[in-house]
């Protein structure tokens, strides 16, 4: 279980490099910028989190409040964690497919570029 002790860099980037050796795309070469960059902000998107702050803006009471909305937020951590965690889960998984569907876009305009044949059906011969 070396991997998980890795950084999450560390650990991306090798994910990264596999699933580029797997799909036959030089894993150093340039990938499209702008499907790198929307898959990059999902990528951020990706991790939610069920414990935001607590605050009441109401005066004298709002301590209570706020008092009441932990208790019953660690009263109901046993059924909202696994959901996040699902949710989690399947945010890595659709982040994931959309890097492997990039790679394999990339490695197909390769393949159409090296074989002189453009997207309207004419050939460079």
């Amino acid at each position: 279980m070396t991997t998980l002790r890795r950084p999450l860099a560390e650990q991306v980037a090798a994910i990264r490099r596999a699933v580029a050796e797997r799909h036959g795309v030089d894993p150093d070469a340039a990938p499209d910028v702008s499907a790198s960059s929307a898959i990059e902000r999902a990528q951020r998107q990706a991790t939610i989190s069920a414990h935001w702050g607590l605050s009441s803006g109401v005066p004298v009471i709002g301590p209570l409040i706020v008092l009441g909305q932990r208790a019953l937020r660690i009263s109901l951590r046993w059924y909202i964690n696994p959901i996040v965690e699902q949710q989690n889960a399947f945010n890595d998984a659709a982040v994931a497919a959309l890097y492997e569907l990039e790679l394999e876009n990339q490695r197909l305009r390769r393949l159409i570029h090296e074989s002189g044949v453009h997207p309207g059906g004419e050939s460079d011969a």
